[in-house]
């Protein structure tokens, strides 16, 4: 099998240039790239490059929690889910970083309840961003009956990580591992069968543009912490992947 990067933003403008290029690479090299959607518009690139790309490219499609100006879009984003039906919602979730406001933060939260309970009638994967709101998304997740749960560019606690993983949740590994000694404990703390690989690219490369490919680096560099084969966690993750997003 070949690795999958299972989160990126192939839609962003930093691909303008040359898209056709980056996703030939990934059709070589991968055996697919998710690109999560982040709100209306985002969504609806993301459904044009599963359109255009089939064999090669999924869509997920959400409205990101930093995205407060694309509030409103919430009811049209159930909408897109309801009528695409994606491989996954997302990306949805908490967002305590960039979000300070607390009125903001609730509202942050409604909408987060308001996609997993579409998820859950829908009987769909979710895709959760959870930035500096780890322990608070993932309380909220477990109130739900969700099939299956991705953290994305998770960076919570190694002790939340083994608890998210005993209550069936997935923990999303980006190319942070080359370089984050945080995601490298997460690493050293689960099972490779409880990981999957994404880049969140263009970002997340140590300042460079991040590529849907680099996900091959974070498999050797996890292969190093876990002491155990590159193919070994290629085909874990790759399985964890194609099982998540119905490929």
């Amino acid at each position: 099998m070949k690795p999958v990067d299972s989160h990126c933003h192939l839609d962003f403008e930093q691909f303008d240039s040359d898209r056709d290029e980056v996703i030939e690479n990934c059709r070589e090299k991968l055996e697919f790239v998710v690109t999560a959607g982040s709100n209306v518009e985002h969504n609806q690139s993301a459904i044009q490059l599963e359109k255009k790309y089939p064999e090669i490219a999924v869509s997920n499609l959400g409205l990101h929690p930093v995205y407060t100006d694309s509030f409103n879009q919430l009811e049209e984003v159930k909408q897109q889910i309801r009528e695409n039906k994606p491989a996954a919602v997302g990306e949805i979730g908490l967002d305590y970083h960039h979000v300070t406001d607390s009125e903001l933060r609730d509202r942050q939260e409604e909408i987060f309840r308001e996609m997993l309970e579409l998820a859950e009638e829908l009987e769909l994967p979710v895709v959760v961003h959870s930035r500096d709101a780890e322990e608070k998304a993932v309380d909220i997740l477990k109130e739900y009956d969700i099939p299956q749960v991705m953290l994305h560019c998770f960076n919570g606690s190694p002790r939340l990580a083994r608890d998210a993983v005993e209550n069936g949740m997935k923990i999303g590994v980006t190319t942070q591992v080359l370089y984050s000694s945080q995601v490298q404990e997460i690493v050293e703390a689960i099972n490779t069968e409880d990981m999957l690989l994404e880049t969140d690219s263009p970002f997340l490369y140590q300042g460079e543009r991040n590529e849907p490919i680099n996900v091959i680096e974070s498999a050797e560099r996890i292969a190093e912490i876990k002491n155990t084969g590159v193919e070994e966690v290629v085909d874990a993750t790759t399985r964890n992947a194609k099982e998540l997003f119905g490929r």
